[in-house]
């Protein structure tokens, strides 16, 4: 019984740890960006979900990666309703989203 305590205790150290370390870096807490990558699929649905992948949130700015430039001016379209969605599931408030066309896409 005292490992299954200790263990959990020292998991909230290691969680309170990278959360600091997360901000002093600028970055969100771990449940924010674990939040945002774990209901990406979820919230941006199938479709979106295999042609766009999330890459790093900073200062409320979520960088995307699209497989085809077409995919860059669909989500902008949808920028301002994915920003609504994450900031409401999340609890931090994302204000735009960057995007990048993945390198070294074969032509089709």
């Amino acid at each position: 019984m005292t490992d299954d305590n200790n263990s959990e205790g020292s998991e909230s150290k290691l969680s309170d740890e990278l959360n600091r370390l997360l901000q002093s870096l600028g970055s969100p807490n771990i449940d924010t960006v674990s939040g945002v990558f774990g209901l990406w699929h979820e919230l941006v649905g199938d479709q979106v979900a295999s042609h766009v992948t999330p890459i790093k949130l900073d200062r409320g700015r979520l960088l995307i990666e699209v497989d085809d430039p077409a995919w860059s001016t669909h989500m902008k379209f949808l920028e301002r309703d994915i920003c609504t969605s994450l900031s409401h599931h999340t609890g931090t408030t994302i204000s735009g989203i960057d995007i990048r066309v993945k390198s070294g896409r074969a032509n089709s």
